[in-house]
């Protein structure tokens, strides 16, 4: 598997909150790179091509400098995970650093730290 850089979208059978049933859907990594080659844990959000009524930051093909998404997404900025790497399936793809941008601060914003 490619190394998990902040930016990274991987693919992840996530469960759902009833815990019964999963899908298998991407994420974006948000825990910085240089945490991500030390750790055994990655920190992620959903990327979902429903629009949430709040905290959601849209993401297209013109948003990556590789790999590709299926469909134009948002990525659920309140749907944050920590996860154990080994159950990362793949990199699919790299958001731009102007996009990682207006993801830090919406997530700055949900955190009121702005």
């Amino acid at each position: 598997m490619n190394e998990l850089n902040q930016g990274s979208i991987v693919l992840v059978d996530f469960s759902y909150s009833n815990q019964h049933q999963s899908k298998l859907r991407p994420a974006l990594v948000i825990s910085n790179s240089a945490n991500n080659l030390i750790s055994r844990d990655v920190i992620v959000m959903k990327i979902t091509k429903n629009k949430p009524n709040f905290w959601g930051i849209s993401i297209s093909h013109e948003d990556l400098v590789g790999g590709s998404l299926a469909y134009p997404s948002f990525v659920q900025v309140d749907a944050i995970y920590s996860l154990e790497k080994n159950i990362v399936l793949d990199v699919i793809g790299t958001v731009t650093s102007e996009k990682m941008r207006e993801i830090k601060i919406e997530i700055s914003d949900l955190f009121g730290m702005s």
